[in-house]
């Protein structure tokens, strides 16, 4: 009974289209209940409703039951505790969906779309580490630096953006990290789909949770519109969160990844060794 009327309050939110079935979303809030495993507060159901749209991909699935892998709600006994407070905090942050429907209005012309930043709250309480990979060849951005020496030089990455907005009209940039260290570059490409032109993956970064525990998010495809022309390219391509890494064939994916804001401050810099064919320590806080 609990459940079924859960279910009517999902109905009674989705204004104006109220009487309309929408199976998908009624599916994933099922996959909800099954993550949290006791039962939603209104305002928890309501931050989903708000993100849950975004866990849709291209070809009209959805991808809810994958926030069982992000948050480890089966393996880590904080994890739905975490998922909570993520969706409590996704809901206050945008104003419920009353706030979401009239501070961040869809337009077509002029094209404004919205995109919520799914913020993982908590992320130290999950797992204690992340890991980011790099290309052995990178530099800063505005400086030329190679990055091997900034992060040694300052024991941070480079900065991207913090979030300060719940919502965005435009892709942000994030350092994209991942909960595993594979054992090689080659490993690390698979599973994250990382093509050979993008990135050697010969420098890898440990990042210690604790210090990014309010900068983390959910991680989006990250596809760019090429259209030649640019004022007809779209903000957002291929609209939708990807927590698991698996549109990129041929390689096989499969890794987590999630977003990490800001200049994190990194544990430990390693480096790959062909001729050694292992991962050695070239710099350590």
């Amino acid at each position: 009974m609990r459940r079924l009327s859960l279910l009517c309050s999902v109905r009674s939110m989705r204004r104006p289209y109220l009487w309309e079935p929408d199976p998908i979303t009624d599916e994933q809030v099922r996959v909800l209940f099954t993550l949290l495993g006791r039962p939603v507060l209104g305002e928890e159901l309501e931050g989903f409703l708000i993100v849950c749209s975004r866990l849709v991909d291209e070809f009209g699935g959805h991808r809810t039951h994958e926030l069982a892998d992000i948050f480890r709600t089966s393996t880590t006994s904080e994890g739905r505790d975490v998922l909570r407070q993520s969706l409590l905090y996704m809901n206050r942050w945008v104003g419920g969906l009353a706030g979401y429907e009239s501070r961040f209005p869809v337009t077509i012309k002029p094209a404004r779309p919205a995109f919520p930043l799914f913020k993982i709250v908590g992320i130290d309480r999950i797992v204690p580490t992340l890991f980011r990979v790099l290309d052995s060849h990178a530099a800063v951005r505005s400086t030329g630096e190679p990055v091997r020496q900034f992060i040694a030089r300052t024991g941070r990455l480079p900065g991207v953006p913090r979030q300060v907005r719940p919502v965005r009209r435009s892709k942000p940039w994030f350092h994209w990290c991942s909960y595993s260290a594979w054992e090689s570059p080659s490993a690390t490409r698979e599973a994250l789909q990382i093509l050979p032109n993008w990135s050697d993956c010969s420098l890898r970064v440990s990042i210690p949770a604790s210090h990014v525990s309010r900068s983390t998010f959910l991680a989006f495809n990250g596809d760019i519109d090429q259209n030649p022309n640019k004022e007809e390219r779209l903000k957002f391509l291929k609209y939708f969160y990807e927590p698991m890494v698996q549109d990129h064939e041929p390689l096989p994916g499969g890794g987590l990844q999630i977003g990490v804001a800001g200049t994190p401050r990194v544990s430990i810099l390693e480096e790959w060794s062909n001729r050694q064919h292992m991962w050695n320590v070239v710099w350590q806080a």
